[in-house]
C-alpha cells in the first residue's frame, strides 16, 4: 500500500469548451451553467444498461 502514497488522488481530462448556444445570464444561473448543450435535467432514474 506504501506505492499508493506517491500517486495523485485524481486526475481529469476537460476538453474545451466552445462559445456556442450560450443561455441569457438568468436562465444560466437556474440551469447551472452557461452553455445549452450542458443542461442535462435529473430524469430520476438510473442509466439504462
Amino acid at each position: 500500500m506504501d506505492d499508493l502514497n506517491n500517486l495523485p488522488l485524481a486526475m481529469a481530462y476537460v476538453p474545451m469548451q466552445r462559445w456556442q448556444g450560450i443561455l441569457e445570464p438568468a436562465v444560466g444561473f437556474r440551469c447551472g451553467t452557461l452553455f445549452s448543450e450542458l443542461v442535462k435535467p435529473f430524469q430520476g432514474r438510473g442509466v439504462a444498461q
